[in-house]
């Protein structure tokens, strides 16, 4: 025979065995998906050491394509487990549930109150080791109970953690009021990095969740809260204000009400350090750009009326973060701006003696601001 024609020989009877599948897939009507995952802090009987509640939110792909046309078959499935670990919790669901869940597309996790007050070191510590974990995975603090948010029923969108994931994308991009830091990935390397961190915080209602302000973190534990309008300012002093508004009392000292609302586009922060008297000081330099949204159909804007807003919203903007910063300084005395990392960049001989006493350092230190917008566009007058 031909070395060519035996070559084409073997290459057939090879070819069925190329062409025979995956011997292990399971195919997707058959896989059971884990959407979210809800932590709370469950305590133990009495001389029994604390466990874990952790609910998973199951769910199919024919729920997540809006398919599932039998009454009798709900397109979620949220089951409660509880044990001293995570990992534990998650083979006890093995127990209950008849399929093995896949945590592959888990969108967000959920931390309650009274565990977030505790620490959040040991609750991701197995989403962070796993190699099938995403570091995108949404991390979201609830005032309450994590579980109850997971049995929210929204209108529109019948999986709530998919509800979550989505709220918080689109928070970010149309608005301020959600902090910067809204992933696993995010808090991690803010954690070993020595920096605290503002996560995005959610209040529960029968049929929605408001995801609006922000859970302050210092290190791994929740120290406090932000309102909607404390985050804006956080993100105006750490310049990560990309989008969203910012409304402006026309007549401040009386007359007939009426706002100005200002669409900021971009915003840039820069900090700049000194010791002075063996005491740090921080200059914090904001610069942002704005369109303006709303003014009202008889006010016709002229040049001297753009200024006279600007100034009044750099005035606006100046005076709701000092308040921010006194207010951490003061009352919650955690460093959220990121004020130590630049002590640490630019004064290192400094910061090498003081770091271990940093917090209480933080306290006494001078903080200036100073912000300078622009209105860049004024849309169509008619």
């Amino acid at each position: 025979m031909k070395p060519h024609v035996l070559l084409r020989v073997i290459a057939f009877m090879l070819l069925p065995f190329l062409l025979s599948g995956c011997w292990d897939r399971v195919e997707i009507q058959d896989r059971l998906f884990v959407m979210a995952v809800a932590i709370d802090k469950n305590k133990g009987e009495k001389g029994k050491r604390s466990y874990y509640e952790f609910t998973a939110q199951f769910t199919e792909a024919r729920a997540l394509s809006g398919r599932v046309t039998s009454p009798h078959v709900s397109p979620v499935w949220n089951a409660t487990s509880t044990g001293p670990s995570i990992f534990e919790c998650i083979r006890l669901m093995a127990t209950r549930v008849a399929r093995v869940p896949y945590y592959e597309h888990l969108q967000v996790i959920i931390i309650g109150e009274e565990l977030a007050k505790e620490g959040l070191n040991h609750p991701l510590d197995l989403f962070l080791r796993d190699h099938e974990s995403r570091r995108k995975i949404k991390l979201v603090i609830v005032q309450g109970s994590a579980k109850e948010a997971l049995y929210v029923k929204p209108k529109l969108i019948p999986v709530s953690g998919q509800y979550i994931s989505r709220l918080t994308e689109q928070g970010r991009a149309k608005t301020a009021r959600l902090p910067h830091t809204t992933s696993i990935g995010q808090f991690s390397s803010n954690f070993h990095g020595g920096t605290n961190s503002v996560l995005p915080r959610i209040t529960t209602h029968p049929h929605e969740l408001k995801m609006a302000g922000g859970a302050i973190m210092k290190g791994e534990k929740l120290v406090g809260w932000l309102t909607d309008q404390e985050v804006k300012s956080l993100r105006w002093i750490n310049g990560t204000f990309s989008a969203g508004d910012e409304v402006l009392l026309q007549n401040p000292e009386g007359g007939p009400p009426g706002f100005t609302t200002l669409e900021v586009k971009a915003v840039r922060s820069t900090v700049h350090t000194a010791i002075k008297n063996g005491k740090p000081v921080f200059t914090v330099m904001i610069r942002g750009e704005s369109n303006l949204a709303e003014d009202g159909m008889q006010d016709k804007p002229t040049i001297e009326k753009l200024k006279k807003k600007e100034e009044q919203v750099n005035k606006t903007v100046q005076a709701k973060t000092e308040a921010l910063i006194k207010k951490m300084q003061s009352n919650i005395q955690t460093d959220i701006f990121g004020f130590g990392e630049e002590l640490r960049r630019h004064q290192y001989a400094y910061w090498k003696t003081h770091e271990k006493n940093w917090e209480h350092i933080f306290k006494e230190a001078e903080v200036h601001v100073n912000v300078e917008t622009f209105i860049r566009r004024i849309g169509q007058f008619k």
